[in-house]
């Protein structure tokens, strides 16, 4: 047994640092905008309940026509007009509402909509709008092996460069979508397929019904000449369909990669709440590009990225994990970033714990840290509320997974995974800030976080740690660990210490928050050696003052 557990180990070792070794390019941190203009809100005294989309896409003109409804409900008393988002880039060629033409003024990639009449408190309305045009950015197209492909990738703000909508995250609405495309292609997108229509012109229309609330950038499309199989998960009495769109090229190598989908899908549902699309599907839709994106109940998967080994297992565990962490509980402003990035990129981590115990968390966890402190481009900026260009780079993604890591340490594993289920189930489908994760943790925890969420989410940085101990005598071992960061504030951190006696092991707790911290124990014998934070459970670096060895922990 002893043998078989050092076999799995050396394997699991050699399996990361393979994986590691190369560069991994999926992540949406190399995606560049104007971050802070594109994300203003506008006047928003409605709230949207359901987009209707009708699209025909020529593939080979890369043209769209749209047209767009738009229900909503009126917010306050006598709304007589409603501001949407739209691309300059495409042209509007009618508005109505109730068969009447309405004034409308578009420009600034702002669609704003005159309405008939004026709308009372809670009265619900619907206006159409008619449009065209050629799509600079949001709605994407290529070939593989000489075979057009469309497909759609619109985070953060990219919704607006291709269909009205009220572009940010926190008005979520259920949608239906109509897709006409040339004869012979498949459209994938977001819930539940509820026909196909032969339009006897060369032409095909797939219809697709969202019924669950979404936010405008994880409504998907992608169509090309997919092969299509599928799996199943069963949950209890209940059964749902996991679909998968490749390219005919990649079908086997697929099937192999994909397999380890509904075992993701059984652990995730454990530990977070069971799957929370369980009435449409979980699908994954092969595309073209570098990065992958959770769009909701249907993953963009890059075709890089399937290649018949495994190799990006952690690829499909995170964007399937987004399905909690960003589709069912969706961040409220793109401040809170986080909430979706660091708890996806943490959920992969718990996915190898899953499979290879402690050791493949840790493990995980190492891989994160060397990505965060090697990587991260440009100078160190709080979690919270990113600055331009750094809305996806590795202080939202590796860092943030390791403060839930830290968290977890905190307030303990019963605890720990009593607030993710809580957290799913108070804020389920609609949005969720910081401060409404903080408040889930002081409630399951019972006591103030505050100090935790402010070094960690709200201010920059990371402590630096001198560690040295000295036994004094046969009975009595002092323990010195000293603050040295020089860029950032003191922490505030419990310290697991282990001591390593002839006759066994004994582990201690101390806080830590002066610059110099001394701690003093008695015990029966003297040990032989003292580790500071065994299990890797703080994200810092460390130093060894009395020989002067850096390294990271």
């Amino acid at each position: 047994m002893k043998k078989t557990k050092i076999f799995l180990i050396l394997l699991l070792i050699i399996l990361f640092n393979s994986l590691f070794a190369q560069e991994i390019p999926y992540r949406k941190k190399g995606l560049r905008y104007d971050f802070r203009t594109l994300a203003e809100t506008t006047e928003h005294d409605f709230d949207i309940l359901h987009y209707r989309f009708d699209w025909k896409i020529d593939l080979d003109s890369q043209h769209i026509q749209g047209k767009a409804s738009v229900i909503a409900r009126s917010l306050i008393q006598n709304l007589d007009r409603i501001i949407l988002h739209l691309a300059d880039t495409m042209e509007v060629t009618g508005i109505t509402q109730d068969l009447v033409s309405l004034d409308f003024d578009h420009g600034d990639d702002l669609l704003d909509i005159h309405l008939a009449q004026p709308q009372n408190r809670n009265e619900e309305f619907e206006v159409e709008i008619a449009y065209q045009g050629y799509p600079e950015s949001g709605l994407n197209f290529s070939v593989h092996q000489n075979q057009p492909i469309v497909w759609s990738l619109d985070e953060p703000v990219g919704a607006r460069e291709w269909f009205p909508c009220y572009d940010h995250p926190s008005d979520k609405a259920t949608a239906e979508m109509s897709i006409t495309v040339p004869d012979g292609l498949i459209v994938a997108s977001n819930g539940t397929l509820m026909g196909v229509t032969d339009n006897l012109d060369g032409t095909v229309t797939y219809t697709w019904q969202e019924g669950y609330p979404v936010s405008t950038y994880l409504l998907s499309i992608a169509a090309t000449n997919y092969e299509v199989f599928s799996d199943y998960y069963s949950s209890g009495m209940d059964s749902m369909e996991v679909l998968y769109y490749v390219y005919p090229e990649h079908l086997l190598l697929a099937q192999e990669d994909f397999s380890v989908t509904v075992p993701m899908i059984e652990f995730y549902s454990q530990v977070f709440g069971e799957y929370p699309f369980l009435r449409e599907k979980y699908g994954m839709a092969e595309v073209e590009g570098r990065a992958a994106m959770e769009h909701q109940t249907c993953t963009s998967y890059p075709s890089l990225a399937i290649t018949g080994d495994h190799q990006y297992d952690w690829l499909i565990a995170h964007e399937l994990a987004h399905q909690w962490w960003g589709d069912l509980v969706t961040l409220a402003e793109w401040a809170d970033i986080w909430l979706n990035e660091g708890f996806a990129t943490y959920s992969d981590a718990l996915w190898w714990e899953h499979l290879y115990d402690s050791e493949g968390l840790q493990s995980r966890m190492a891989d994160f840290k060397e990505e965060y402190f090697e990587e991260h481009p440009g100078p160190e900026h709080p979690i919270y509320d990113p600055p331009e260009e750094h809305l996806f780079c590795e202080i939202e993604y590796e860092k943030a997974a390791w403060v839930l890591h830290m968290l977890r340490f905190v307030v303990g594993e019963e605890a720990f995974w009593q607030i993710l289920k809580t957290y799913a189930q108070d804020f389920a489908y609609a949005n969720a800030t910081t401060d409404d994760f903080r408040n889930v943790c002081e409630q399951i925890y019972g006591a103030d976080l505050g100090w935790f969420f402010n070094q960690w989410i709200f201010e920059a940085g990371y402590p630096a740690y001198e560690f040295g101990w000295v036994a004094l005598g046969q009975s009595r071992v002092r323990v010195v660990i000293r603050q040295v960061q020089e860029d950032f504030p003191l922490f505030r951190m419990p310290v697991e210490l282990q001591f390593n006696f002839p006759s066994g092991t004994v582990k201690e707790i101390v806080w830590v928050d002066e610059k110099n911290n001394t701690f003093d124990f008695h015990f029966l014998e003297k040990p032989d050696q003292v580790l500071f934070d065994p299990e890797a459970w703080i994200l810092c670096e460390l130093e060894d003052y009395r020989k002067n060895v850096k390294g990271r922990r």
